[in-house]
């Protein structure tokens, strides 16, 4: 066995231990071994097993249809920046309309990207739609401003989802970081063959506000079951 087989039989005894031990000072100090070892010879828990087709960049393309569609877009880019995609959007000139979005990411985050985002969607439009007008606020500013505060709010809970199964200087959160380096040099390899000079993020141009609906929108984010768990050998993240 090669020296390097022997240590990563070793890393994966003590990430066997520490998972055993969870929640305990023995096993925080099982997974503080685990990935000191994994830093000092280069590789992270993905590596202690072949690689598979979660580890490939995928690319998927979205097409909006009905109202909000720059909101639907919103969602879907704050989702993916969330766990580690990435992605743009193509608007409509003139028009707060969103034709469609593409989004860029490693495979086994994509699967957790569109999971969650066909899941989230309808739960994001029935709340607006309970959103009526109020004083000098319109209906669709109220409840465009409701949907910002949805989708900032569920990427908020899965960006604090994520730290805590990868720990501040773990060799885990290294590997999530090259992930979402590996979206965006996807993201702007296909940008530039296609010719394309695309909006990254989610930012929109300064419309109207309302911060009581806005306000609501986060109340619901906070609220939404989101039900996701890891495509990875780690528990389901606690929501």
């Amino acid at each position: 066995m090669r020296d390097i087989d022997k240590i990563k039989e070793k890393v994966q005894k003590l990430l066997n231990l520490a998972a055993d031990r969870a929640g305990t000072p023995e096993g925080d100090s099982f997974y503080e071994k685990a990935f000191a070892l994994m830093a000092a010879y280069g590789f992270d828990e993905r590596d202690l097993t072949a690689p598979d087709e979660g580890d490939l960049v995928a690319h998927k393309h979205y097409e909006f249809a009905g109202a909000y569609s720059d909101m639907q877009s919103r969602l879907l880019l704050a989702i993916a920046q969330a766990l580690h995609c990435t992605g743009y959007y193509q608007g409509v000139p003139q028009s707060t309309r969103v034709e469609s979005a593409d989004v860029f990411g490693l495979r086994r985050h994509m699967e957790r990207v569109d999971l969650l985002y066909s899941m989230l969607l309808p739960v994001m439009m029935a709340g607006a739609r309970g959103v009526e007008p109020d004083g000098w606020a319109s209906a669709v500013v109220r409840r465009r401003s409701f949907m910002r505060g949805f989708a900032a709010t569920v990427a908020k809970r899965l960006q604090s989802a994520e730290r805590t199964v990868s720990p501040a200087g773990s060799a885990y959160e290294l590997a999530l970081v090259d992930d979402a380096l590996e979206a965006e040099r996807a993201r702007n390899a296909y940008a530039e063959s296609q010719g394309l000079y695309f909006k990254a993020g989610a930012t929109r141009r300064s419309r109207a506000f309302d911060a009581d609906a806005y306000y609501r929108g986060q109340d619901a984010g906070s609220m939404t079951d989101l039900g996701q768990t890891r495509v990875q050998s780690r528990p389901a993240l606690p929501f």
